[in-house]
């Protein structure tokens, strides 16, 4: 007879921790920040309508229960997949965040110098 112990997950690596930190910041706080700044600046309009319609109703609430709702998400998803497929999920949500929070930012710069 024999007992096995079911499939876990190592512990987590700094890199997955990091991770989720840089999605937390950029993703989450970033792309949040820089909409609503750019939302109140003449000549930048939002592109989603989704995220258009939530800022001509409650911007700040609006926005930050979707991105509540959306990383509860993709938490439950990064703890369903198995490892080592799991790390793409925080690995995709911190590059999508830099790269919009970068395009939010340049459509500001832009907008406000000219």
């Amino acid at each position: 007879m024999n007992w096995r112990q079911p499939a876990r997950r190592p512990a987590q690596s700094n890199a997955v921790v990091a991770l989720w930190a840089v999605a937390v910041a950029f993703f989450g706080v970033g792309d949040l920040v820089t909409t609503v700044v750019g939302y109140s600046v003449t000549g930048v309009t939002e592109l989603s309508p989704v995220v258009k319609l939530l800022l001509e109703r409650h911007a700040l609430l609006a926005l930050t229960g979707l991105k509540v709702v959306a990383f509860l998400g993709f938490f439950a998803v990064w703890k369903y997949v198995s490892w080592p497929y799991s790390a793409g999920v925080p690995l995709g949500l911190a590059l999508l965040g830099v790269a919009v929070t970068i395009w939010n930012t340049g459509v500001i710069l832009v907008a406000v110098t000219g």
